[in-house]
């Protein structure tokens, strides 16, 4: 059993932020807001039961996937009352055991595991909270976030120890918070990103090297090499034709680290497009938005490629900076040269995956979420995709 120790608790220094009118970006990002004060304190909750067996009750949505090993990974799983639930298989998805439920309190979920022992799962909006694992899941830590109706937008861990939260509150500016004790303890980073930006999602790929999702005036990213401590504005390389007009509705950026030194952009210029799909052709090709760009770099952003994707909708397993897999709906491809170039599109059963729940466990393995209408599955491969292995998630009532 964890200490029962009392975080130190935090308040933001960030300023007053202008209010700015954007195009929308997402289902989470609409959802999402901030959080400037942080007051936790450590509970401990009991060890899971097996996931009940029972018909399905209602809907439920798949949000996060974890596996650390080919065999040993955790889900969770949001239900239609703001509940969610861990499920843990330690036998390849064969079978599932819930090891932690909670109820009417969460928007979304961040969940990692570090290796088969230790994780965290954090509960994103203004009910935030972060549960903590030194068993595999069979216990649980948890530390409450309150903070005066704010809300907690993003966060990351890369270890045990070490983790930040990216927070806003309604009239205040974002705000980026450190920890290096696992989230006892949180040391206030200011306002990553310039007055008149908005920062939503924070990434980083070690202790150092961190990258965020933020909407701005003009196509630029943010990077931070010194913990978050500093960020800096990347100039991403302009288009052959030149950025198109936002008329007025704003710039999102999402970069995010790939492996190692890689990193991957996508540009949204203004409102998302959905492009409606030519008469007689297949929704699995349907083509990229022609406001949308895609770069990447495989030196830590001091570089970059224009690259597309081999359609339009598609996640991607990433093996190292330049080998690349994208699946879509019933589709796949390969890439070496970090997206520059992809192979043939090659057909095969699955579904299309969960936005970033794609996972290379190594060379041959391989794991993503998906829905099956409300019935959430993870698909699997220990051949590097050639062939891919479907898993229904229990229901998790009872």
């Amino acid at each position: 059993m964890e200490p029962d120790d009392e975080p130190q608790s935090h308040s933001s220094t960030s300023r007053l932020r202008r209010a700015v009118t954007l195009g929308a970006l997402s289902v989470l990002v609409l959802a999402l807001a901030g959080l400037s004060y942080l007051h936790p304190g450590w509970t401990i909750g009991p060890a899971g039961a097996q996931a009940n067996t029972s018909s399905v009750a209602g809907s439920r949505q798949l949000t996060a996937v974890d596996f650390v090993t080919p065999s040993i990974g955790w889900v969770v799983v949001d239900g239609q009352s703001q509940d969610f639930a861990v499920l843990h298989t330690s036998d390849a998805g064969q079978t599932w055991v819930r090891q932690l439920t909670a109820a009417g309190e969460t928007t979304s979920e961040y969940l990692h595991f570090f290796d088969a022992s230790s994780g965290v799962v954090a509960v994103l909006g203004t009910q935030a909270a972060i549960y903590r694992t030194r068993n595999g899941g069979r216990t649980w830590a948890r530390q409450p976030m309150t903070a005066n109706g704010a809300k907690v937008l993003s966060a990351d861990f890369i270890d045990a120890d070490h983790g930040w939260l990216l927070t806003q509150a309604s009239t205040e500016g974002e705000a980026l918070l450190r920890t290096g004790d696992g989230g006892r303890t949180w040391v206030g980073l200011g306002n990553p990103v310039a007055y008149s930006d908005w920062a939503y999602r924070v990434l980083f790929s070690d202790r150092t090297n961190g990258w965020l999702y933020s909407q701005s005036a003009s196509p630029y990213a943010y990077q931070s090499q010194n913990g978050g401590v500093t960020w800096q504005r990347v100039a991403l390389p302009v288009p052959q034709d030149g950025w198109p007009s936002s008329d007025g509705a704003g710039v999102s950026v999402e970069a995010r680290p790939t492996k190692g030194a890689g990193v991957s952009v996508t540009v949204v210029i203004g409102q998302i497009e959905t492009l409606p799909t030519p008469t007689g052709s297949n929704p699995r090709f349907a083509p990229q938005p022609a406001n949308q760009f895609q770069l990447s770099s495989v030196d830590g952003g001091r570089s970059w490629k224009a690259i597309s994707m081999p359609a339009g909708h598609g996640a991607i397993a990433y093996f190292d900076a330049l080998n690349w897999l994208w699946i879509g709906s019933g589709v796949q491809a390969k890439s070496s040269d970090a997206g520059s170039t992809w192979s043939p599109i090659r057909s095969l059963l699955v579904p299309a995956p969960l936005p970033e729940s794609v996972q290379v466990i190594d060379a041959t393995h391989i794991w993503f979420g998906a829905m099956a209408g409300p019935r959430p599955l993870v698909e699997g491969t220990d051949d590097g995709g050639v062939s891919w292995s479907m898993f229904l998630l229990p229901p998790t009532a009872g």
